[in-house]
This record gives structure tokens, sequence and C-alpha cells, in this order.
């Protein structure tokens, strides 16, 4: 029994062949105390043979987080944004032909601007962990609370530049598995 549902939904006009087509993506979550149930629907049909499932390292690491498909000539993937700073819960992103259909990137570059972000927090982290850590060493004869949390503060740095590094490494060079040609791409009005 689930505790709540949620439903992301998009709706866009994709050519295919000589003609628009409306596709309607819904994703379905059912969030239990334990586990999520996900059901994916493009244009009222359900998609049942999908290996989405909460994995909170997606894509980066591990397997579930994401989903893909081919249908009309057009590659869908349905992925786990949960580097997201904008979201508590991360959400969802959809991408056909490798274009976030919510901001309109290219899927590298999408990830490789969510690295740098977790990369520049880290770096503050690091400094205000080194600055205070510094002042109170240098104010101060032994251990201090205040200094306790500037340790903390340049290893939580640490962590997210490690973090960040992932996706820059990773989506650094344009993949050609998401880099297709001849298509166009609106949004629908609903």
């Amino acid at each position: 029994m689930p505790c709540c549902k949620t439903t992301n939904a998009w709706v866009y006009n994709l050519r295919v062949g000589q003609e628009n087509r409306l596709y309607t993506v819904q994703l379905l979550r059912e969030i239990g105390c334990c586990n999520e149930n996900y059901h994916i629907f493009v244009n009222g049909e359900e998609h049942s043979a999908h290996e989405l499932k909460y994995n909170f390292c997606s894509p980066l690491y591990g397997r579930g987080g994401k989903y893909e498909w081919e249908q009309d000539g057009h590659h869908f993937l349905l992925m786990g944004n949960f580097l997201s700073f904008t979201k508590s819960l991360g959400g969802y992103r959809l991408f056909i032909d490798g274009i976030d259909v919510n901001t309109g990137r290219e899927f590298y570059t999408f990830w490789l601007r969510k690295g740098f972000q977790v990369i520049a927090i880290g770096l503050v982290f690091l400094l205000l962990g080194a600055a205070l850590t510094i002042v109170v060493l240098l104010t101060t004869y032994g251990n201090s609370f205040v200094e306790i949390v500037g340790y903390i503060l340049a290893l939580s740095g640490l962590t997210y530049i490690i973090i960040g590094i992932i996706p820059v490494i990773r989506f650094r060079n344009p993949s050609s598995a998401y880099h297709h040609t001849e298509f166009e791409y609106s949004p629908a009005r609903i």
C-alpha cells in the first residue's frame, strides 16, 4: 500500500517522417514506507517491462535509476535527477534524442553542468572550512568546537569535489549514443 503517489508528465511534439506527433510521457511513482513502484505511460500505454527503480547514484554509478527505449525512430531516456540542488527529492528528467525536454540542453552538457555545480559548492565548503580552522588555530590554543566544524566543512568540501568530478570526467566528451541528427524538437502547448 503506497503512502503517497506522485506523477511527472511531459508532453512534446516530435516530427516522425512528414508528420508531427504528440507524445505524452507520464511517470507514476507509488512511494511506500520501504519501497517505490514505478509505472511509465507513453501516450496512455504502460511500459510494463522496465527496470526503473530508486538509485541515488544513478546514472553515475549502479543500475536502475534510468530507463531507455526507442519509439518511432526517437530515443527516449527517463532518468533520476538525484544530484539536483533545486528539488529536495531530485525528481526525474526526460531526454528525447539526447535533449532534456525541460531545459533543451544536451545530455552530456546537462551532466557537465551538474558536475561543475557540485564542484563549486565543494570548493566553497573547503574554503570556509580551511578559513575557519586557520582562524581558530591562530587565535586560540587547543581544540574547540569551531575548529571541529572547520574540519567537517573542509572534509565535506573534499567529498563534494570528488562527487562532482565523477560526471565531469564521465561526460566530458559527447557520447555518440545520445548524439542524434535530423530531429525536430518543439514543446507542446497544453
